[in-house]
C-alpha cells in the first residue's frame, strides 16, 4: 500500500503547534467496550485552538484487544491515544484527502479482516481500565485454566482466578 499521501501524527502536532501556539489537548478517560464478543478501547481527544476557544474539536478512536498486529498487541491504549490525537489534529487542520495516520495504515495492514466504520451501538456494555483492572479475569488467565482442564463455573474476579489457578496447577 502506497503511503506517501500519509502525514504521521508528530508531523500533524508539529503543524498545529505552529498554527495554534495556544494549542491545548485533552486525553480524557480511556474506555473498555465490549461489542458482542469483541472487546475495544477507546480514546476521546479534545483539542482546543486557543483559550477561549468555544468549540473544541474532538475525535475518538477504537482498537482491538489484542491487537491484531505485532504493531498493536500488548499496546492497544498507546496506538488508540495516537490514533485519537491524529484524528482531531486531522479534524482541525486539512492534511490532504486522508484522514487515517501512517500508523493506522501500517496496523492495519496485517489483518485479514476487512476495515469497517462502526457506529457504537446504544447497548454496548462500557467498562473503566480501572474496573477491568481490578475485577474480570484476564483472557490469559481463563485459557490458563482451559489448559488445566478445569471445567468449573467461571471466576467472576482476577483475585478468584488466580487462587484457582494456583491450587490447580502443578
Amino acid at each position: 500500500m502506497d503511503l506517501t499521501n500519509y502525514v504521521d501524527v508528530p508531523t500533524r502536532f508539529a503543524a498545529a503547534l505552529k498554527r495554534w501556539p495556544e494549542l491545548r489537548i485533552k486525553e480524557h478517560r480511556p474506555e473498555v467496550h465490549t461489542v458482542g464478543d469483541k472487546v475495544f478501547i477507546s480514546v476521546t481527544m479534545q483539542a482546543w485552538r486557543t483559550p477561549d476557544d468555544q468549540i473544541p474539536a474532538q475525535a475518538t478512536a477504537w482498537e482491538p484487544i489484542p491487537g491484531l498486529t505485532p504493531f498493536t498487541r500488548n499496546s492497544e491504549m498507546m496506538n488508540a491515544s495516537t490514533s485519537a490525537l491524529g484524528r482531531v489534529l486531522g479534524l482541525m487542520m486539512s492534511f490532504g484527502p486522508k484522514m487515517a495516520s501512517t500508523e493506522e495504515v501500517r496496523n492495519r495492514q496485517e489483518t485479514t479482516a476487512p476495515a469497517v466504520l462502526v457506529k457504537q451501538p446504544q447497548n454496548a456494555r462500557t467498562t473503566s481500565l480501572e474496573q477491568i483492572a481490578n475485577n474480570a479475569p484476564s483472557e490469559a488467565q481463563l485459557k490458563y485454566l482451559r489448559g488445566l482442564n478445569y471445567e468449573g463455573p467461571a471466576p467472576k474476579t482476577r483475585a478468584e482466578c488466580t487462587a484457582l489457578i494456583k491450587r490447580l496447577a502443578p
